[in-house]
């Protein structure tokens, strides 16, 4: 059974020890110090899921405003640094060119809400009527 202890929220710890970047920056700091322009990610002894690290990985790009790409390819995640030409050589002038944005949901944030009415939903429902998702 479980027992409710009651507790003062002033006294619950609130800051993390450590663990913020822990897979990322050293993976991050090793790639962009072996001045590798391209490289093919090994994941073999991970104990996360490949997805999560490839969430965690570009988050702390975006983040941290780095240049590098991360994408997949024949089934295997890769980074590629921005800032190196193919030649191997780094342009330290390179700089992200926009700002990180919050994707089409920071669009619609502030959009006022439109109910949608059972004459609309009849609507849509004849116009879209047997046809397929592309």
């Amino acid at each position: 059974m479980v027992k409710l202890i009651e507790v003062d929220p002033a006294d619950i710890p609130t800051e993390r020890l450590g663990h913020r970047g822990r897979v990322s920056y050293p993976l991050i700091k090793s790639f962009l110090e072996s001045n590798i322009r391209c490289a093919k990610l090994d994941f073999t002894g991970m104990e996360k899921n490949p997805a999560y690290l490839r969430t965690v990985l570009q988050t702390y790009i975006k983040s941290h405003r780095l240049p590098i790409k991360i994408f997949q390819a024949g089934g295997e995640m890769h980074l590629l640094r921005l800032d190196m030409d193919a030649k191997g050589e780094v342009n330290s002038s390179w700089g992200p060119q926009e700002e990180p944005t919050e994707g089409a949901s920071g669009s619609l944030r502030d959009s006022e809400a439109n109910p949608i009415t059972s004459i609309e939903v009849e609507r849509r429902f004849k116009q879209e009527k047997g046809e397929t998702t592309k």
